[in-house]
């Protein structure tokens, strides 16, 4: 089977879910819950074909190419610095930590109506809050 033809094979499928959704015949939840599997799957199948994908990129001296009418760009990795071991940069992170909890604590008073000041009666700063929306996380029934 030709790539083009799974690629639009698939498309189908899931235009056909989604119209059955839409017009009431399939219910949202067992669609949703079916579809994360789907993409649980090819996840694990990306991850698996990842580091021989890799491999076979490092026959391509250029950053970039094509193969099989797809584009690629190759990238480097990041690097991540720790600061974990280095003892002013842990007295500062503990101060850090405590104004944090502090300012969450007044955030959380002043919802209640309790006055957001410290000890001495000085003003605590108020951080600022956003919320992510909500979620529906699925488990499979054991």
């Amino acid at each position: 089977m030709s790539k083009e033809l799974f690629l639009k094979m698939r498309e189908e499928e899931v235009s056909h879910l989604l119209t059955e959704v839409e017009n009431g015949d399939r219910e949202a939840l067992k669609v949703y819950a079916e579809l994360k599997q789907h993409r649980d799957l090819y996840d694990q199948a990306v991850k698996k074909i990842e580091p021989l994908a890799m491999s076979e990129a490092e026959q391509y001296p250029e950053k970039s190419f094509e193969h099989c009418g797809f584009v690629f760009e190759k990238r480097a990795g990041g690097v991540t610095y720790s600061y974990k071991e280095i003892p002013a940069w842990k007295v500062l992170k503990e101060e850090l930590t405590k104004v944090e909890q502090q300012a969450k604590q007044a955030y959380l008073a002043k919802q209640k109506g309790i006055l957001n000041v410290t000890e001495d009666g000085e003003m605590i700063d108020l951080p600022s809050v956003t919320y992510r929306k909500d979620s529906l996380i699925i488990k499979n029934k054991k």
